[in-house]
């Protein structure tokens, strides 16, 4: 049955609502909205937009495409393609968003259990339960079906009060099943298998059409005793406000736009994929795990969000976490670490103002040990500007010897999306320590400009 609630909020609209969200983009930075209100195909044509737009019109704003050829509902994209919005979302300036969000995983503030929210205004159980009433977008040419890609698992661990949120594709099979990626070792994965190796499902909710700072805080990446929550709650500066699920005790986002109740079934497999991934690449087909979905609760007028793999509002969103959580791990071991910068997949950048010699290999070590994602990691002197590849390079060039400041890794575990592994994950690493030797102080000296004939030149005075 569908039934439709009459909520009494107990408070005023709050920060951690989308809308309330977008109406500030709207507000501060109007080109950042564009409304597209012709109909469009969800097959393909969707992600196309996004890409087409980012490459010849060197655009990047928030798109809301209000017909949506086979469903109901409107569908938002590209949320996340700018650095500018994220900070907008946490209340930073640009340049402080990693600064932000360290803030945040230090000082965590716990969510609060309400008794209802926006996201219980329709809720639809049994027979009325229908994923292929959601937009049926399929991204890429030679994906295998229709993926929900912008899904935050909320679940717990069924052993103890320890929660995680991830992200977590879901490849739509029938009305109420979906296939889900699982990433090998991580959090969800682990759940899982604790509840299978008791012969119990795992109740599991994704939350669907979230305030940016819930995305972000859903991707921190640390001891699995961290709770994703309350980094949520601290990027928003008051608690997350949660709702407890219709079919089980999982608890969710209350001001989310939809939510998918359901549970991950023990010893099932189903094949999902191929899909194109963040890595660029189209992995093929597995045998995944397998959701059943029990119910879906959403707002009267919801939205539905996409994210599209691979490129900015993909990309970006998923970096600002990493970036933050490899500076804190370096940090504790090399406290003079300047900046960390993740350019490409599975791929990190390091500056260090070094004092003695040998902490460029601690930092590649830091590096490894705080990500399992990562397979390469680059360590740079403190005059190197780790967001300008050519700086990185001409470090590369200049202060590195193959045969002495490269450590390779041999059988670690990486990313299971890797396609060059010879099986799901199982990987080699490298680092490469291009840190002047023995010391930058001791190097050979950069030449530069005069810093007087530097501070009094003004182009002005020679060029129109």
């Amino acid at each position: 049955m569908v039934r439709f609630a009459l909520l009494v909020y107990h408070r005023k609209p709050m920060a951690q609502d989308l809308r309330t969200y977008l109406d500030l983009v709207k507000r501060t930075r109007p080109d950042d909205f564009v409304v597209v209100s012709r109909e469009i195909d969800p097959v393909h044509e969707l992600t196309a937009l996004v890409v087409k737009l980012d490459r010849e019109g060197h655009r990047r704003p928030v798109l809301l495409f209000e017909k949506v050829k086979g469903t109901a509902f409107p569908v938002l994209t590209n949320l996340h393609a700018s650095r500018a919005r994220l900070a907008l979302a946490i209340n930073a300036e640009p340049r402080r968003v990693l600064q932000t969000y360290l803030r945040a995983m230090e000082r965590p503030i716990p969510p609060q259990v309400v008794p209802t929210g926006p996201v219980k205004e329709v809720v639809r159980r049994g027979a009325d339960v229908d994923l292929k009433s959601l937009p049926q977008i399929v991204h890429h040419e030679g994906d295998s079906g229709v993926f929900l890609t912008s899904a935050i698992s909320f679940a717990r661990d069924p052993t103890a009060e320890t929660w995680n949120c991830a992200y977590n594709r879901l490849m739509i099979r029938e009305r109420d099943t979906t296939g889900i990626h699982l990433t090998l070792g991580k959090h969800l994965w682990e759940f899982h298998r604790i509840a299978e190796a008791r012969n119990e499902a795992l109740p599991v909710a994704f939350v669907i059409g979230a305030h940016p700072a819930i995305a972000l805080g859903a991707l921190a990446i640390g001891s699995v005793d961290e709770d994703e929550r309350a980094i949520m709650g601290a990027l928003l500066g008051e608690p997350l406000e949660l709702v407890k699920c219709e079919t089980s005790d999982v608890l969710v986002a209350a001001h989310a736009e939809m939510v998918i109740e359901a549970e991950i079934l023990p010893h099932a497999r189903m094949a999902e994929g191929p899909f194109g991934e963040f890595t660029g690449y189209s992995l093929g087909e597995r045998q995944r795990e397998v959701v059943k979905v029990k119910a879906i609760t959403h707002r009267r007028d919801a939205m539905f969000q996409d994210i599209t793999v691979a490129h900015l509002d993909h990309m970006l969103l998923s970096t600002i976490p990493m970036e933050a959580n490899l500076y804190r791990a370096v940090r504790a071991m090399i406290p003079s670490v300047t900046a960390v910068r993740v350019p490409a997949p599975f791929t990190c950048y390091v500056s260090i103002e070094q004092r003695i010699p040998g902490q460029g290999k601690n930092a590649i070590l830091a590096a490894f040990g705080a990500d399992l994602y990562m397979k390469r990691v680059v360590v740079v002197d403190h005059d190197v500007d780790v967001f300008d590849d050519r700086q990185v390079n001409w470090a590369l060039a200049t202060r590195c010897q193959p045969d002495r400041d490269i450590t390779v890794i041999t059988h670690a575990r990486g990313s299971d999306l890797d396609p060059s592994t010879p099986q799901d994950g199982y990987t080699a690493k490298w680092g490469v320590d291009a840190t002047a030797k023995p010391s930058l102080g001791q190097f050979t000296p950069r030449h530069r400009v005069p810093p007087d004939v530097w501070a009094r030149l003004r182009l002005g005075d020679f060029l129109p």
